[in-house]
């Protein structure tokens, strides 16, 4: 039924998903949260994270959410500060400092435009396996409470 099933529909996940679903495959996204959801922490993002959401179209996306972009840094090396300044290119900062709840809801929406579908608030509780295979999974939604395969 799918080409591909993956599980996690937060930063590694959701773009997995949107990749592979903007190559045509047919995806399942599947996460136990719902979206938008948040956990404790932000999410810096850097290296090549800009320029990748840059290059897929969702920069713009990211930084609507009210995600500021951080274009300095300083690094501390005991007797003197290395300090950088103005650190973008072509409009792209070094890094952003995203609310995870607004990172990924961009993401996930950004997959189920590239035609993933995704089930959220879905616990996996078992792969089904043919040989050595992966075929498919076992879940519930939490939700309801019902089992899924």
């Amino acid at each position: 039924m799918y080409d591909a099933i993956v599980i996690g529909a937060r930063c590694a996940g959701a773009t997995t998903a949107m990749l592979l679903a903007r190559k045509a495959y047919k995806v399942l996204l599947a996460d136990r949260a719902t979206f938008p959801s948040d956990i404790p922490h932000g999410h810096f993002i850097h290296k090549h994270g800009p320029r990748r959401l840059h290059r897929w179209g969702l920069l713009d996306r990211v930084v609507a959410t009210g995600c500021p972009p951080v274009t300095s840094t300083t690094w501390d090396a005991d007797d003197f500060p290395l300090v950088g300044k103005d650190l973008a290119v072509d409009g792209v900062a070094m890094g952003y400092g995203s609310r995870r709840s607004a990172l990924d809801k961009v993401l996930v929406d950004a997959a189920v435009e590239a035609g993933a579908e995704v089930r959220e608030g879905f616990v996996v509780e078992d792969l089904m396996t043919d040989g050595e295979r992966v075929a498919g999974i076992r879940g519930r939604d939490k939700r309801k409470g019902a089992v899924a395969t």
